[in-house]
């Protein structure tokens, strides 16, 4: 029995002594996180052309994202990264379409409802740099980053009543490129984990979701905070 407990323990500190010269000599290191971001996207009342004239609109004020990324440390200071995360967000509407007889008279109104759905998904290439540590277990960092956005949205109209007006489901996708910047800071759990605070701004342009001429093109500006975990690979 001792002999066996002496052999775990034998494993276990060499297992601990791997991984801890792993740590502290690899410059890799991966990154989860989960955020909440603000998208105050404009232009949703083109999406649908002139059916969406007088709509009372609605939109999410805030959302939740997931984000994994990778980065690349050179000494103590300076760090590259490539990461994803899946950005989503909605508007609604409600307005009333009316209904015309054969003399162009009106007789009456439908009441139509819209929701629009919005997915990004950017590729992101960025840079941080490592501000001087306030202490061994809390470091401020800077970081700057180009994206390239994948997005899609989704438009669903509904007639409450059923009968006069079909339900219509339209989906547009587009590409794009964005700019982002952050502050974060990185608290040092123990060797190999960080908890990492960060707050960025970033804006995105071009993600147009048809070719015809005049059609919608999608700007936002958005703010975000996340909170992950990073691991030192």
């Amino acid at each position: 029995m001792q002999y066996r407990n002496l052999t775990k323990l034998l494993f276990l500190t060499l297992f601990l002594s791997v991984s801890h010269v792993l740590a502290q000599s690899s410059p890799f290191s991966v990154r989860a996180a989960v955020g909440a971001i603000h998208l105050p996207l404009s232009r949703w009342s083109d999406f649908f052309g002139a059916l969406s004239d007088n709509v009372d609109y609605r939109k999410d004020e805030a959302n939740f994202y997931p984000g994994l990324s990778a980065h690349y440390h050179i000494g103590n200071h300076h760090a590259f990264g490539l990461g994803t995360e899946l950005i989503q967000t909605s508007a609604s509407g409600k307005f009333t379409q009316p209904l015309f007889d054969e003399n162009g008279n009106t007789t009456g109104f439908i009441p139509i409802g819209v929701e629009w759905k919005f997915k990004g998904l950017p590729i992101t290439i960025g840079y941080e740099y490592t501000v001087l540590a306030l202490n061994k277990r809390f470091r401020p960092v800077v970081g700057v980053g180009v994206s390239y956005f994948m997005s899609k949205v989704e438009a669903q109209t509904t007639n409450p009543t059923g009968s006069l007006l079909m339900d219509q489901h339209a989906v547009r996708s587009g590409k794009g490129y964005g700019v982002q910047a952050h502050l974060a800071l990185h608290t040092q759990l123990c060797k190999q984990l960080r908890l990492i605070s960060q707050a960025r701004y970033r804006y995105s342009d071009g993600m147009a979701f048809s070719d015809r001429k005049g059609d919608v093109k999608v700007e936002f500006t958005g703010f975000d905070f996340s909170l992950g975990i990073g691991w030192s690979i």
